[in-house]
Order: structure tokens, then sequence, then C-alpha cells
């Protein structure tokens, strides 16, 4: 049928032809009937209303006849936007709809309302379709409520909805109604809300329909771990997740329309196309290139797979040779990624399945290869790393701890934290020892370690204890790296406004307020005048704390020991270095050779390094940037510390007490011995031949005293006493010398 010929019979008036074709048209199988109503829309606009009601009449008995009443109500309410004023189309509407919906026993008040004759026809089909899809049970959701609701009851008479938000109840009307977003019948989220046991049941009975009920409701058909658990524990209660989890998921592994991806907290995704667990894992296995990429990605399936019934030993054993092979691929260009793959092969192997044979020797081997083992925990991810650490201990079993105890000052808090309790479950608390004060000797390469071990020492566990009882490690010397590790950080962002930087200070300065406190007030309680008079200097020199926390730590100070705030007449100034003309020329070369020839070279390495290729995986890059980062705080510091130098004057050492630039010969009360000390500028120290820097703790106990006073120094247990014999000029400035 050409239904342009029957459009230009209804806009030419030749109704008669048209109305002789009609019957042809409905009987053509291929015009769908919905195109046909636009042509009687224009039959009535053109003056003949009866005409069109009669073709449509005809029209609707027509689709009826073929494809059921359904198929006549779709026709029928298009319609009515091309037939508003049509009594007999209203008539149909209606009745029509009481016909497909007579299990919905408020319809027909319903329809009395909302298609009566004042109602737009177009507006009012809209309107009932929308209240069948609102009965009671029904969600929806609208954008004063962040919750979705649900329809409880239906006022028929005022077509009004007495609806519920979490409990809350609400009247809505058709105005209201009519802006509403209707929700699916099986919405998750509003199932957890309304239908809770119903999920309840499905969770036990059908984790796999529990999972794709969930994802079903989302945008992508995704969901994570996280949220699916948040959904369970929701329904359940915290307690249940675990057992369900690990009842649920060999069950939903085994799905066919489901993706788990690796890993102990997958991603669920539904498969467009059904496949097995194994079958998708090795889709995904096979597709990956990177190196590292395939390593993580075994090391997920290890994790997620449990060690007796859920692994595939075939999947397993192909992983396992995958990384032999490609350990033999990357010997030559990167022993650490070697390293790496030997690992996961050596956890495949672990698991018990037929995997090749590795070289016994092959740790020691490749570990002679790389140059710098402790920059291993820059290089490689905290979970690479693990698996490292644990192929290391199996294969050297004689010498793993002395290899972790290199390791260990670079490495993250968490690993830190399982490598210290391995050392020390097997005694090897000399090693550990040795690493952690090589944390405190150089803090800025150790920030996370420096900062667990606050927080580990003074926790209330068998490891606080023990490590309370290692040698070099007390709150003190902790606390003073941490300060330092703040100090040289901050002088480090005022050249680089680097993100890092900052996350490093933000982490020393929350770990200091771990414990309320209290481990900072038990030591500045415990102190001498001389260390808290050093322990002052360095909270108020520190470039890197915040006000508050300065202000903090100044008033507990404050506290313990009121007399050091109290200003005496020093013949010096606290914000200046001393020193004399040998020691500045001295710090003024070290300068030099930081700006000169440290920094250029440097900068050469890190250029040669990025030559190399990829920079997140260029350890020698790495390297070359922290070197930097030292050198640089190195050099502004020695620069800040120069501008503030200012050579000792000979008047300060013509004095009857002990003052910058003075030579003193003290009696030790203890035995009687008669010892020497000459105390000079910062940079003039000389400790083997008794000269000390005026502001070393053991020359602040002596400053400001005279011929006769004796002075006390050190802790408890290890205090000396000595009387003061004689004060002179040091040798720099006699006038014999």
């Amino acid at each position: 049928m050409n239904l342009i010929k029957l459009k230009k019979l209804a806009n030419a008036r030749q109704f008669n032809d048209l109305e002789g074709l009609w019957p042809e048209a409905l009987e053509d199988d291929e015009v769908e009937p919905v195109v046909l109503v636009p042509i009687i829309g224009q039959v009535r606009r053109l003056g003949e209303p009866e005409r069109a009601e009669t073709l449509l009449q005809l029209l609707l008995a027509s689709v009826e006849e073929k494809n059921g009443k359904s198929a006549r109500l779709v026709t029928a309410a298009a319609s009515a936007a091309h037939l508003p004023e049509s009594a007999y189309l209203r008539r149909e509407l209606k009745q029509l709809f009481q016909t497909l919906n007579n299990d919905y026993e408020h319809l027909p008040g319903l329809l009395d309302k909302l298609l009566a004759e004042r109602e737009p026809l177009t507006k009012a089909v809209e309107a009932v379709e929308r209240y069948l899809r609102l009965r009671p049970g029904a969600f929806f959701s609208d954008r004063s409520h962040l919750e979705p609701g649900t329809v409880e009851e239906v006022d028929a008479s005022t077509a009004r909805l007495e609806v519920s938000f979490s409990g809350r109840h609400e009247t809505i009307g058709p105005e209201e109604v009519a802006e509403v977003i209707i929700l699916p019948p099986e919405h998750f989220p509003s199932m957890i809300l309304y239908r809770p046991d119903e999920l309840r049941a499905l969770a036990q009975d059908d984790p796999e329909g529990f999972v794709l009920k969930a994802l079903a409701s989302t945008r992508n058909q995704t969901c994570s771990y996280r949220e699916l658990r948040k959904s369970l524990v929701t329904l359940e209660g915290e307690e249940a997740w675990t057992g369900w989890w690990k009842k649920a998921r060999p069950r939903l592994k085994k799905s066919t329309r489901l993706d788990l991806g690796t890993g102990t907290q997958p991603t669920f995704r539904v498969l467009k196309n059904e496949r097995t667990f194994e079958e998708r894992v090795r889709e995904q296995f096979s597709r990956i290139k990177d190196p590292e990429q395939k390593l993580d990605f075994v090391l997920d399936h290890l994790a997620g797979v449990r060690k007796d019934k859920d692994a595939d030993e075939d999947l397993l054993t192909e992983m396992g040779n995958a990384a032999a092979r490609l350990a033999g691929q990357q010997l030559e260009k990167d022993p650490v990624l070697t390293l790496a793959c030997l690992s996961v092969h050596s956890a495949v192997e672990a698991r018990g399945v037929p995997v090749a044979k590795m070289n016994p020797q092959a740790a020691v081997a490749v570990l002679s290869r790389i140059k710098d083992p402790s920059l291993m925990p820059t290089r490689l991810s905290d979970r690479m790393l693990q698996a490292v650490l644990e192929f290391v201990h199996r294969s050297m079993p004689d010498s793993w701890a002395e290899t972790w105890g290199g390791i260990l000052p670079r490495t993250g808090r968490m690993v830190c934290d399982s490598m210290v309790r391995e050392l020390l479950a097997d005694g090897e608390t000399e090693i550990l020892t040795k690493a952690l004060t090589a944390v405190l000797k150089h803090p800025t390469a150790s920030p996370d370690v420096i900062c667990w071990l606050w927080r580990a020492r003074h926790a209330e566990t068998k490891t606080a204890r023990t490590l309370d009882a290692l040698p070099g490690l007390g709150t003190g010397e902790v606390l003073v790296g941490i300060l330092e590790l703040m100090d040289a950080t901050g002088r480090m962002t005022a050249l680089s406004d680097d993100k890092r930087l900052r996350k490093v200070i933000d982490q020393a300065q929350d770990t200091l307020a771990l414990y309320d406190g209290e481990p900072i007030r038990e030591y500045i309680d415990s102190i001498d005048k001389t260390s808290a008079r050093s322990f002052k200097i360095r909270i108020e020199a520190s470039s890197g704390m915040r006000a508050s926390s300065r202000t903090s730590l100044l008033t507990l100070l404050r506290g313990a020991h009121p007399d050091i705030f109290v200003e005496s007449a020093k013949p010096w100034e606290e914000d200046v270095f001393y020193t004399t003309e040998s020691g500045l020329t001295r710090r003024q070369g070290e300068l030099d050779h930081l700006v000169l020839d440290a920094l250029p070279a440097v900068a050469k390495q890190i250029g040669e390094a990025a030559s190399h290729g990829d920079l997140s995986e260029n350890a020698e890059y790495t390297a070359a940037l922290e070197k930097r980062d030292q050198i640089t705080s190195n050099a502004t510091r020695i620069e800040s510390e120069l501008a503030r130098a200012k050579v000792i004057e000979i008047e300060m050492t013509r004095t009857d007490f002990v003052n910058i630039g003075t030579h003193v010969t003290a009696r030790d009360l203890l035995n009687g011995q008669e010892e020497s000390y000459a105390f000079l500028g910062v940079w003039d120290s000389d400790p083997d031949n008794g000269i000390l820097s005026y502001r070393a703790p053991l020359a602040l106990a002596f400053m400001g005293n005279s011929v006769g006073d004796q002075v006390e120094y050190g802790e408890e247990g290890d205090r000396r006493s000595w009387e003061i014999l004689t004060v002179e000029p040091a040798s720099p400035f006699r006038e014999d010398g």
C-alpha cells in the first residue's frame, strides 16, 4: 500500500476514495498501524470527525484481530495526540485500560478521575500509564529525597498516593506524580529498603541471583567488592559477611553469567557471552603484554583462589611457567624484575602444582646483579615486594635476614610491619636494630618506616615491648628523627611545591599526634634541662612543622621546664650560627661543592637515567631524584645557616664564665681526672680533640658557669659531674696564639 497516496487523498479531501482504500491498507502486513493514525488525525482536522472515528474504529478492530487487545491499547494511546477531542477514543481508552488491568482494584476510580472530559487526552493517557506503574509496592525517586520511595496506598477518588521514604510518610498528587522517576520493580537499592526479607532469602539460596540482581540496577552492570559487601551487611549485619562470602565465592566463580575480577576483593560484572571462570582468566592473562602487569595478575589470581579447592591446577601451571619464561627474558636488562618473576614462580610452585623447576641458587645469582637492593621498594609494588621477600626467605635460609635488613629502610608501613615481625620471630634483633638505626640516621630516606617505628614502639603490643628494649631506638631518638624529617622536608618544599613532600610532612605530624601525645609528654618529663634546651631549639627551628604543632610541643616543654623559657643575659643570639673564620670557610666550601659539583653531577645522572625508558620502571632514575632531593635539602639548609653566620668576636672569649670561644679545664668529681674542652663554632667541632660546638648538649651544660661551679650532664645511671677549674680564651683567640 502506497502511504503517500493515502495522505494525498486525505489532504485533497477525497474521503470516499480514502475509505475505499482503507481496508486494503489495514490488510497490508507491511504497514504499521501507528503510521495510519496521522492520516486519521488529518481527516478530523479537515472537518470530518465522524468519518475520522469510523476509520479509527476499523483500524483498532484490525489491530486487535491481528495482535490482541494489548496492541489495540497501544494504537489507541498513540491516537490520542491526533484525536484529542474524540469522545469515542476517550471511551475506548477507558474500556481498554480497564479490561487489560482488571486485577487493579483502584483503576476504575482513577480512570474516572484521570480520563474526565476536562483533561487533555494526551496528558490523561500519560497519567494513567504512570499510575498503572505506581501501584502499591512500586519504587520511585524524586529530586527532594536522597533515598528512593515506595507507594503504600492509592486514593482513587483524588488520584493521590500515600508514599514512604524510609518510613517517613507523605502524600503526593497528580502534579508530583508527573515529575517522579519510576524505578524498575526489581530496583536493588529500593528492595534493600522495602523488601529486605526477599533479598535475604535470595542471598542465602541463590548467591548468583543475588549478585545479578545487584548488578542489574547499576549503570554499567558492574559493582565493586566493597559495594556488594555494603549491601549484604545492610541486610544481614556486619558479622554475616565473612561467612556468606566464604560460601558464596566458589559458587559465584563457577557462574557462566558473572565475571569475578582477580584478587581478594574482586569487581563483579555481567558477562555478555557466557564463559567459565577459567576461560575468562586465560583470556585476560593472554591479553596482558606488560611483564609487571602479568606478574600482578598472577598474584591477584593466587590471592583469589584457595589452596585446596578452588585453584585450577592446569591454569596455575601455565601461569607459573609463564613467570619462569619472563625471568629468562628479563635477566640481562632488568634483574629486579627478574627477581620478581622468580618470586611469582615460587609462589605458584608453593601451591603444589607441577611447574618448571628453577635453580635453587637463582635468588643469590640474581641478587648479585642488583646494584642496590635497598632501592627495590621504590621499584616494586608492596605486594610484589612481599612476594620477593618471601622468595628470598625460602631460597636463602642462611642469609635472608641480612638482605631483608638492607631493604627494610625504604619499605612502606605495611611491608615494614610484616618484615619486623618476621625478623623478631627469628631472633634477628641485631640486623633489625642496625636497619632501624639507619632509618634514624637518614629519616628523609625512610619517612614511612620512621613513622611506623613511632607508632609501633608506643603501642600496647609484644612488638612494642621488644622494640623498646633495642638499643638506640628510644623515644628521644625516634622523636628527634621525626623532627629532622619534618625540618628537612620542609626545607625541600621551599624549593619544590611537591605534593609528595607535603604528604610526608602531614604524615609525620599526624604520627606525633598519636596516643594523645602521651609518649612526648613522658619524654619531656624525663629529660634534664640541657636536653630540654636542645629539644626547644629543634622545635623552634623546624621548617616543616605546623604552627599549631609547634605551639603544642612548646607548651608541653614549658610546663615541664619553665626555666629554659626565661630570658637570660646570654652574650650570644639564639638564631645566629657563631663560628671561627676557618669554620666559616669550611662550611662555605661544603656549599660550593654541593652547588658546583654535586648538583650538576646528579642532574647528569637524572638525564642519563631518563633516557633509559619508562620512568615508572626506572630504579636508577628514582634513585637519582632522591639523591637530588637530599643534595638540594642540604644545600638549602647550609645556605640558610651561612646567611645567619657570625664570626666569634674576641670580646666574647674574654669573660669570667664559660662562653662561646672559651677553653675550660674541669675536674671529674668521680675519678678526680682533669679534662679540657674548647667551645667553638657550630662548624668547628672536633670531639676527638676536645673541641665542641657551643650548641652541643654537653657545651650547653657548661655555658654560663664560672670557676668553682659544678656542672652535671647525662641521663640517670650515666650522669657525670665536674668542677670548673679554669676559664680562658680558646687557642684561636689567645693573644699568644
